[in-house]
């Protein structure tokens, strides 16, 4: 509770903003800030009650209000604004009544980005709870460690049949689903070839793999070892798929190959082994004819894996892979989906800069109908007109999927795998096997889904998400004066506009210019930096340093400004003043409940906060866009329905339960997830069981009769843009509409 400035603000004004002017909503209510929510209630008659996680805010700016000038300087100010007065004299608040005041702190707001793309404007007429408002916000909103995040407090009531504990954290069982598969079953001759390997057990191995792989049966543990240390991250090649025809989808990191072209023979071994496993007798023929069926799937552009042989890594050598060839898909980096993103919020957000000139400058009564009319223009064709490329990046996902889906359709093996094998390969991956497996098309299947590939497999869920929330995201300026806006003041903010656009993040920026046309690296950079990755590296800590003394500079132009201004609030609150640094977290963290993983001591892991924000990207939110996107096309063969999609994106980013939170299953043991928070899937479960099993149910969906029609070839030029996603699924103005 130190970090809540204030808990209650009454008579407090939010409006929720949109791409449509006209659709803009104000309320007026009460506003609570508690340790995990903030919660915003309106009047009675309203009936509308937002309860806001703090992971949930992506960003959020502090307009502070206008100049507040003595009253004799304000006149001088009307009647000469070409020549400013600098008198030196400070206002006094006894010059202006209460109401004045009220109506001057009216001109100051807090503008809120959400991550599940809620945008809304805090309005109060007592400018100190403002500013009480956006420091509490800003410390709860960026906390040291996940320890701290709703999950580790958040207790749902159980029931007392097994079904949650099938759902909940025991819903994903390796040995159980590759069983399923035909792994280990002795009747079955689809998995014969293939075996569980317990050498990862203690995650000795790979720090970011399960305990459990299957791995070719021929391929010794010994093997193993000396293979994964030719991978990155040791994360070697492992089965994640087994179709029926004896197809195998396996899945790892890129090689270490360098500049000098190393190899391993363990790991040629290895991938040999693997394409042998449908063969009758499980071993390799004799390469006749030259023929090269099976697939090594590189998702990365060829630039960039060719630019990490640099520091030791790059592609496969396809001439020590034999009956293999290579394709590389050309999805680009995470860096480049967190650009794509930000520019398409910033096209929905953002009425046409020309209007908001009009708005600003002229202020005419007759324009406003022609003003409203060009702000209504569609967000579809706002978004194709900002370059965003995201529908572009879906696409280029999709053609990959369609890729792997026909290959091992047709009894071909793929190995998949990006950089790490943790992001553009666990969409791959399980997108693939989501067209492949009618199991994984329902409602329990794909949740297993996501446990397997992502979950078990090590996506980094908590630095692409940032749930703990960075400092970086939080921004200060100053609203215009109506004085200095009626007289057409050039300097005049846009913040001063209701509907203001929230200050961007660095990552626009800094990725600009790391970011070709074709969202890939352009020939400029690679020619500055050469042929070092440092250089590429060197180049974006500089561009980073480059926009913090920017932003630095700006608020000591603010600050200079303000020397004759009534406004002396602002040295009460150091988390509005510029590089304030948040005060050292507390030494008591989440420890794991067995003591030989408390005896460990606190430093052996890092979760959550990255060094820099880069490491955020819309990862897992792209693969759900995919996942609409063959939804859309083949309506009938999914039990789920969207809005289980959209409840999903939105609990990925709420830290409400403690299945998207965490890096890879050993720091989750580590801080005992299990015993301390709540799975998503046992509340998914419970919402279909309290009287309400169609919630997630597709009225359309019909089981496949027969193995013809259980395979989906998704089609990649039939991507549309998912509205339901990017207009806010927020229960709280779901359940407003619906009245």
């Amino acid at each position: 509770m130190d970090q809540i400035r204030i808990t209650k603000v009454e008579r407090m004004r939010l409006v929720r903003t949109s791409s449509d002017a006209e659709t803009d909503r104000e309320y007026v209510g009460t506003l609570h800030l508690t340790t995990h929510h903030l919660i915003f209630t309106a009047s009675s008659e309203e009936g509308m009650e937002l309860w806001l996680g703090y992971p949930l805010i992506h960003s959020a700016e502090l307009v502070r209000p206008p100049k507040l000038l003595p009253k004799q300087q304000q006149q001088q100010h009307r009647q000469h604004h070409d020549k400013q007065s600098n008198t030196g004299s400070n206002a006094s608040s006894s010059q202006y009544s209460s109401e004045e005041l009220a109506q001057w702190a009216l001109e100051g707001c807090i503008n809120v980005r959400c991550q599940h793309f809620l945008f809304f404007t805090l309005r109060c007429d007592d400018v100190r709870k403002l500013y009480d408002v956006y420091a509490s916000i800003k410390r709860l909103a960026t906390v040291a460690s996940v320890g701290q995040l709703y999950a580790f407090d958040y207790k749902q009531q159980e029931k007392s049949d097994d079904g949650a504990e099938c759902w909940g954290w025991g819903l994903y069982n390796p040995q159980e689903e590759f069983a399923r598969m035909g792994v280990g079953v002795a009747s079955s001759d689809v998995g014969q070839f293939w075996r569980f390997s317990d050498v990862n057990r203690k995650y000795q191995l790979c720090a970011t793999y399960p305990p459990v792989l299957v791995v070719p049966a021929k391929i010794s543990d010994t093997t193993l070892t000396y293979a994964a240390k030719h991978r990155s991250k040791s994360r070697l090649p492992v089965l994640c798929y087994l179709h029926p025809n004896k197809a195998s989808m396996t899945r790892s990191s890129q090689p270490m190959v360098g500049l000098k072209q190393a190899r391993s023979v363990q790991d040629e071994k290895l991938v040999e082994a693997i394409l042998a496993t449908s063969e009758p007798l499980g071993v390799a023929p004799r390469l006749g004819g030259g023929e090269r069926n099976n697939i090594i799937i590189d998702a990365r552009p060829t630039t960039n894996a060719v630019v990490n042989r640099a520091v030791g890594a790059g592609s496969e050598n396809m001439d020590h892979y034999k009956r293999c060839r290579k394709v590389y898909l050309g999805i680009d980096n995470i860096h480049v989906m967190r650009d794509a993103l930000n520019k398409m919020v910033d096209a929905m957000q953002e009425a046409p800069a020309a209007d908001l000139q009009l708005q600003q400058q002229q202020q005419q009564q007759q324009k406003t109908q022609q003003n409203s009319s060009e702000r209504r223009r569609g967000v579809v064709a706002r978004i194709q007109g900002s370059a965003s490329n995201w529908l572009r990046h879906i696409e280029n996902i999709m053609v990959g999927v369609r890729t792997i889906v026909e290959a091992i359709d047709a009894g071909r093996h793929v190995l998949v795998h990006c950089s790490d094998g943790w992001d553009r390969t666990a969409q791959l991956t399980s997108l693939a096997q989501l067209c492949l497996d009618p199991y994984y098309r329902t409602t329990k299947g794909f949740a297993v889904l996501v446990e397997k590939e992502w979950v078990s497999f090590g996506h980094q869920f908590s630095l692409r998400c940032g749930h703990t929330g960075h400092i970086d995201k939080f921004k200060v300026s100053r609203a215009a004066s109506k004085a200095a806006a009626a007289t057409g003041n050039s300097r005049s903010s846009s913040s001063s506009n209701s509907n203001i656009k929230l200050a961007s993040n660095d990552d626009n920026n800094s990725n600009n210019s790391s970011s070709g046309s074709n969202g890939e690296e352009s020939a400029s950079d690679i020619l500055q930096a050469g042929t070092s990755m440092f250089g590429r590296f060197a180049s974006r800590a500089l561009r980073g340093v480059q926009s913090r003394i920017s932003s630095a500079i700006q608020a000591a132009s603010d600050n200079l400004e303000d020397d004759d201004n009534l406004d002396p609030f602002v040295s009460e609150y150091p988390e509005l003043q510029p590089n304030y640094v948040p005060p050292p977290p507390p030494t008591a963290t989440i420890t794991a409940t067995t003591g030989a993983a408390a005896s460990k001591g606190g430093s052996a892991f890092r979760l959550g906060r990255a060094k820099h924000d880069h490491e955020t990207s819309p990862v897992f939110q792209q693969f759900l866009d995919c996942v609409y996107q063959i939804w859309v096309q083949h309506p009938t063969m999914f039990e789920f329905n969207e809005r289980f999609l959209l409840d999903l994106f939105y609990h990925l980013h709420s830290a409400q339960f403690g299945t998207f939170i965490g890096n890879n299953m050993k720091e989750r043991e580590f801080l005992g997830f299990a015993q301390n928070t709540t799975s998503l899937w046992s509340w998914i479960w419970q919402r279909m069981s309290d009287g309400n099993s169609s919630i997630y149910k597709n009225q359309l969906y019909m089981e496949s009769p027969d193995a013809a029609s259980r395979v989906i070839v998704p089609d990649p030029g039939y991507i549309q843009y998912w509205s339901a996603l990017f207009i806010c699924h927020d229960p709280a103005f779901e359940q407003q509409a619906s009245k």
